[in-house]
């Protein structure tokens, strides 16, 4: 959706016209003068913010684990998490034996 050639030929016969062939080349080279400042300020901008946005990249995440996700301590029954000294869920009302609750450890959830 740019510019085509027609285009520019024509805004380069108008600039001949109304600038004479004496005065284009130096409107020209201020033109291009121009557009070389305006990249510079523009580069000034954008190199500090991304130098900014690389020194504060996120560290990549890592998926919870099983303890971080469920706790240490869950109901086997409905998998409610509970404190290490409940012996009762307090959502589905399962009863926790000992055996239960020493088995739910961080090492039987990995596997």
């Amino acid at each position: 959706m740019g510019i085509d050639f027609p285009e520019i030929l024509i805004i380069l016969v108008l600039a001949l016209i109304l600038f004479g062939p004496e005065k284009l080349p130096e409107y020209a080279a201020k033109l291009g003068r121009f557009i070389a400042h305006m990249r510079q300020a523009s580069s000034e901008v954008t190199k500090p913010l991304q130098q900014a946005i690389n020194q504060a990249s996120v560290p990549p995440m890592t998926p919870p684990t099983p303890t971080q996700f469920l706790g240490s301590h869950f109901c086997t029954q409905c998998g409610h998490t509970l404190e290490p000294d409940f012996m009762f869920c307090p959502r589905c009302g399962h009863r926790l034996d000992k055996a239960e609750k020493e088995g739910n450890s961080s090492a039987e959830l990995a596997s």
